[in-house]
Parts: structure tokens; C-alpha cells; sequence
């Protein structure tokens, strides 16, 4: 399996002068046996390596020198495309569309990311045999802040029926976290209105069509972001703990 990372975005919300891209900030990991700091595109690549995808693509903006000197020192195989202009999530997809051939893919976005990355695995694990495909999504106060996802029970799936890209009036509290699990086709859907590409519109023109996509629920808590100033304080508490409880698992199976 291949997975795409797109990390070519303005991050006007998060607090930086343009010059270090949010993508660069550092959360905690546990790896190595100790407690570390590293850039969360970094974890995020290394969370695919250990969950066995090796063939990663991460999507730039091409005056991003620092993003990609870091990602060509520390991760050589990892595949650098570019976004020229900033039209949107679904533009900087199409920037890697030749990494993709004719096989489902991760798509995340790099500044956030679930922390236990095994549900991740059980998840898309089980989307693979029912045939379908994965959208994440979690409960939010404010849906109007993101792409909204409207789902059903149907034979044992939250069948999505429906979702809309930051709506007025949202039809649900549930929101898309910027993980998926995308059918190859996804590149078929993806159209510009009014100069912007949005992945969430392309998701919808895909369900429209027949293809099936299922809902997982994750908890707010498990869904860190770096996106916003004022949530980063958050972040590292909560990479804090959760690379903290790894280090006692691991300390207890050594026992």
C-alpha cells in the first residue's frame, strides 16, 4: 500500500512566520527506547514505516526548502512532488496523482494525525475485506470548521450517505479527520470551483457514482492537529502522554 502526505499549505492559523512550516513543529514520540521530540510529518512518516508502507509520497511547496532538505536527510526514499499554487486538498493530491497507479491509498494530511496508529491498521484491515473504503471521522462542537460526514447503519457499516465541505448549516457533528482511505478513482472526482479543489467535493462526487465509503468514529482525545496556535499546547500534552504510556508498555514487556 502507498500513502500521500500533503504538507504544502499557507498554515495561517497556526502562529509561524512563513519561514518554518507547520509541518516542522515538533510533537513527542517514543522510539528508540527514549522519549523524544521530532517534527510531526516526521512521526507521521515514521507511524507509516512501522505500520509497513514503504512507498510514501509527501506533497510541498517547492519554496519550502527547509521541509525538503529535512525530508531528503532523514527519509531519502520518500518520494517529493509540489503544489504550485495553493488551490486547495484536492489540488495538492493531484500534484502526486503519478505516485498513484491503480491501487487504494492513505492520504493524511501533515500537520495532524491519530496517535495510536494501530487502530489505523485493524480499520483498514476490515475496509479491505467488506470491499469498501474509509473515511475517519470524530465529534466536534463546531462542524462548520470542516468537512462534514453524514452516515447510516447499514449491515453492520456506518454506510456514508453523504458530506459537505464546511457547511453553514451542518448536517452532523461529525467531522473528517484528515485521514482516508481512497479508491484510485478519487482522481476522477476532483474539479475546481471558483479556482479551489476540494477533496471533500470529490468524495462526494464518489459516493454519488456507487462507491461505497465507510465511516470509523475515533475520539476527539486520539486526533492531534498542529494547525491552529492555540490548540499546540494541547498537542504536546497529549504526544506527551500517549508516547509516556508507550514507554510503560514497553518497560512492562521487557519485565
Amino acid at each position: 500500500m502507498k500513502a500521500i502526505i500533503t504538507a504544502a499549505g499557507l498554515g495561517k492559523r497556526s502562529g509561524l512566520n512563513g519561514l518554518i512550516r507547520k509541518e516542522l513543529l515538533n510533537v513527542y514520540d517514543f522510539r528508540d527506547s527514549a522519549l523524544q521530540l521530532r517534527p510531526i510529518l516526521d512521526v507521521l512518516i515514521s507511524k507509516f514505516l512501522k505500520f509497513g508502507i514503504r512507498e510514501i509520497a509527501v506533497v510541498l511547496d517547492q519554496a519550502d526548502i527547509i521541509s525538503q532538505d529535512y525530508i531528503k536527510r532523514i527519509f531519502p526514499f520518500v518520494n517529493i512532488y509540489f503544489q504550485k499554487e495553493k488551490n486547495g486538498f484536492g489540488d495538492a493530491l493531484l500534484a502526486a496523482r503519478s505516485f498513484i497507479k491503480n491501487e487504494g491509498f492513505i492520504l493524511a494530511a501533515g500537520d495532524g494525525m491519530i496517535l495510536d496508529l494501530e487502530e489505523l491498521r485493524v480499520h483498514l484491515e476490515e475496509s479491505i475485506k467488506k470491499g469498501v473504503w474509509t473515511l475517519f471521522v470524530m465529534k466536534v462542537d463546531d462542524p462548520r470548521r470542516y468537512g462534514v460526514a453524514v452516515f447510516e447503519e447499514r449491515n453492520g457499516i456506518k454506510e456514508v450517505v453523504k458530506v459537505v465541505e464546511k457547511p453553514e448549516k451542518p448536517p452532523s457533528n461529525y467531522a473528517l479527520c484528515a485521514l482516508y482511505h481512497l479508491p484510485p478513482k478519487i482522481f476522477d472526482f476532483i474539479s475546481y470551483r471558483d479556482g479551489k479543489a476540494e477533496l471533500t467535493d470529490a468524495i462526494a462526487r464518489c459516493i454519488d457514482s456507487g462507491i461505497m465509503f465507510r465511516a470509523v468514529e475515533v475520539p476527539g482525545s486520539s486526533w492531534v492537529s498542529v494547525g491552529v496556535a492555540d490548540d499546540y499546547r494541547l498537542v504536546l500534552e497529549s504526544t506527551y502522554q500517549h508516547a509516556m504510556k508507550i514507554s510503560g508498555n514497553n518497560s512492562k514487556s521487557k519485565a
